[in-house]
């Protein structure tokens, strides 16, 4: 380590007491990477700081009141008697490992999401409070999140969800949460809905957690018309409740005011200095009837929230559904014989349009509610190979803002991907679309791109042959480990080199491109050089993550190589080798085990194998799709990674934006795919329980245009129609009958599926 480092924590052991065993720790850990690195990505301090401050006040609060109702994941995880039990030990924390799923909800063409846990609990904004749900039949109280198998569920391919419970004497009760959008904004709707023949009663009770633990609640205020969390309006009331209930946390849970019946009238307040406030409201809900409240989507300021307040009228999910029916109704759209994957296709287009914000595209609605350029080309892909082309622009013309004056992509420091993700991104617009002039307009931040790859790579001088030529140690996707190199950076680099020089030969610039090639030619040649060094005494052929790093589960990242990004082919030595070593080595089942930093099943990790497999027709790659399916949430989501023994999410999002991306383009390459030949594929695999089923696929863009087809069967043949509505290419149907091929603009043709 460099003098000055070690001399930093030094003083900084000294100044917070550390000892030196510690700081042998500290200084060591250096050796995990290329080195440690003091000055960090200063925009993570503030999440690292935040999550650990969250997870220090979860454990102190849980062990002190373990008779409070506590959300869906912490319970089960405090609960000796659950498989989800997670011994607390010397490690002074408590976070989400075992459950980490939910499900936005939101509003298209909106910034904003809440989330819904599998019990119902409603979060609307990150590191926030909560709303529960708490059901009174009769005498007892039920609360979902406790004690009780919810239910869940999509009523309709939108983001929509039903919890919901079933009553001791009979009978059920459900909740339903969506987004609506008003004149006064937007807002979350909670309804509350009575399915059993006797009347109910509902609380809905603020909670000063959330999903992934403790938030702050200093203060809540209840007036006839609202609730006010520390000064900004949070709850909107259909009317005067029937009762009312505090609670700070020294006084107790305001369960236990509810079992006794000890509620008050009126409005009120409560301040905690504890931070855990809590309050509740409750109503009375006939037979056959519902209650609702509003949530502002975000919470309101303290300067909006002043003034008079007024009582809005009740929203129906009719407002939802037309809205989002209107948005979804145009694009790729396809008929499946699978039932269930229909389902999660539809509802997955849905999600992928949530979390396109404007301007911008977020890789999850809650942990990940921010912009960063590697997801986003995954997501931003998924949205022009289903046709929503409006919404890709949308994202891409907000990259030159985002690039700094020499020329590097910033979403966060030290992510040497960024600058060929977003290069990669604007050329598929461009490949699916042929929009020249958007592209023209992207071109001098493109150009400033690839002069900032070719001068990092040329400034990046070292001695050590196995890494000459590549761009320097970086963060890089955080499942592939520490501070170090990585091919997954360079690989993405040289894609976006060829996708330079693509879109400078695209406008006209045909001397710029020979220059870009050039550049491209030589960084290639660096990365296979150093590739080959770092595995010749391996004795076998595979790519590494990292030209220090040997065989470990970071190497699936080095799979980009071949898809998507196509620098080497599915039949190279090397990515069948890579491959090779996966399949020994790192998966469970059908699915990729990531014991580095998600130790859990990859979701998005998965499909990456799934997709070079599918280009080598290796039927494994359906198989992994059918683990993923059956991986899903009842609402059609996945968490970034899955605990194996549980199946509960255990890492990241719980509503992860890259695999809602990666699900919808692995379905649309099954069904529609361009080849390296020029050639689209139709039904590159035809799973076995297709076979005699029809199926349908509408308006799929593609690099040669704009095509539909439908399969039937007439007995054991496969009647194969099809259609170019703009554009044309030579198809194939591998899955069908490897040996057809057309260059009609529409036609029709029976043939024996094989």
């Amino acid at each position: 380590m460099v003098d000055w480092r070690a001399a930093v924590l030094r003083r900084l052991a000294r100044r917070f007491h550390i000892g030196e065993d510690v700081l042998r720790h500290l200084t060591t850990f250096q050796r995990l990477g290329e080195r440690f690195e003091i000055e960090a990505p200063t925009e993570m301090l503030p999440v690292g700081a935040r999550t650990l401050a969250r997870a220090l006040r979860t454990r102190a609060a849980a062990q002190i009141r373990p008779d409070w109702v506590w959300p869906y994941w912490l319970n089960r995880q405090l609960d000796p008697r659950s498989p989800a039990f997670v011994p607390r030990g010397h490690l002074p924390f408590t976070s989400n490992v075992t459950h980490r799923n939910w499900t936005g909800v939101g509003n298209p063409l909106s910034p904003w999401e809440a989330i819904v846990d599998p019990a119902g609990l409603v979060t609307v904004e990150p590191d926030s409070w909560s709303l529960d749900w708490w059901v009174c039949d009769g005498e007892t109280w039920i609360v979902p999140s406790r004690g009780v198998h919810p239910r869940q569920s999509l009523p309709y391919p939108i983001p929509l969800v039903e919890t919901a419970v079933t009553l001791a004497d009979g009978g059920e009760v459900s909740q339903r949460v969506y987004a609506v959008e008003t004149t006064a904004g937007e807002r979350v709707v909670v309804q509350v809905r009575n399915g059993a023949d006797r009347p109910v009663r509902v609380a809905f009770a603020i909670r000063p957690y959330n999903p992934e633990g403790l938030a702050v609640v200093e203060d809540i205020e209840l007036t006839p018309e609202r609730i006010l969390i520390d000064g900004r309006e949070a709850v909107l009331l259909p009317e005067p409740p029937e009762g009312t209930v505090f609670a700070t946390f020294h006084t107790g849970d305001c369960l236990h005011r509810l079992r006794r019946g000890d509620f008050g009238r009126g409005g009120g307040q409560v301040h905690d200095p504890a931070g855990l406030a809590q309050a509740a409201v409750v109503y009375p809900v006939p037979p056959g009837g519902s209650r609702q409240v509003l949530l502002p989507l975000p919470p309101l300021s303290r300067r909006e929230t002043t003034g008079v307040a007024v009582r809005e009228p009740a929203r129906t999910e009719q407002e939802a559904l037309g809205r989002w029916t209107a948005a979804l109704d145009r694009g790729l759209r396809v008929r499946l014989p699978d039932e269930r994957l229909q389902r999660a296709v539809d509802a997955n287009r849905a999600y992928l349009l949530l979390l396109h914000d404007p301007g911008s595209i977020t890789a999850g609605p809650h942990t990940y509610h921010r912009f960063w350029f590697r997801d986003a080309a995954y997501q931003v892909a998924a949205l022009d190979r289903w046709g929503f082309h409006a919404e890709a622009a949308d994202v891409l013309v907000s990259y030159p803002n985002r690039q700094r004056h020499d020329g590097f992509f910033y979403s966060q420091w030290r992510e040497w991907d960024a600058n060929g993700a977003a290069i990669w991104a604007i050329a598929e617009h461009f490949r699916l679309t042929r929009d020249e002039r958007l592209l023209a307009e992207l071109a001098p931040a493109v150009r400033q791109g690839v002069n900032w790859i070719g001068n990092t790579r040329r400034a990046h001088r070292h001695q050590d042959p196995r890494v000459r030529g590549l761009l320097p140690p970086g963060v890089s996707a955080e499942h592939l480990g520490p501070f170090d190199y990585y091919y997954w950076d360079d690989f993405w680099a040289l894609r976006g080199l060829y996708d330079g020089a693509m879109i400078a030969r695209t406008l006209g610039h045909t001397a710029s491109a020979d220059v870009i090639l050039h550049e491209a030619r030589a960084f290639r040649h660096a990365i296979l050089a150093s590739i080959n060094r770092s595995i010749a005494d391996t004795g076998r052929r595979f790519i590494p993550a990292g030209p220090y790093r040997g065989v470990d589960a970071g190497l699936v990242g080095s799979l980009v190589a071949c898809q998507p990004l196509e620098l080497l082919e599915p039949d190279d030595p090397l990515v069948t080798g890579t491959l090779e070593v996966i399949r020994e080595r790192f998966t469970l089942g059908d699915a990729f085990y990531q014991e580095i930093s998600h130790t859990g099943l990859g979701t998005y990790l998965t499909l990456q194998l799934a997709f070079v497999e599918l280009e080598r027709r290796d039927p494994t790659a359906w198989r992994r799709l059918r683990w993923l399916l059956d991986a899903a949430s009842p609402t059609f989501t996945w968490p970034e990674a899955i605990h194996p023994q549980l199946g509960g999410g255990c890492m990241g999002d719980g509503h992860h934006g890259w695999t809602v991306a990666d699900f919808l383009s692995f379905v649309r390459a099954v069904l529609v795919r361009e080849q390296r030949d020029g050639t689209v594929a139709l039904l590159t695999l035809l799973p076995e329980e297709w076979r005699g089923h029809d199926l349908e696929v509408r308006d799929a863009p593609t690099y040669a245009g704009r095509l539909s087809y439908r399969l039937t069967w007439d007995g054991d043949k496969a009647v194969l129609q099809w259609e170019w509505h703009t554009g044309r290419a030579r198809l194939v149907a591998p899955g069908l009958d490897p040996a057809w091929s057309s260059e009609e603009g529409a036609g029709e043709v029976s043939l024996l599926a094989r």
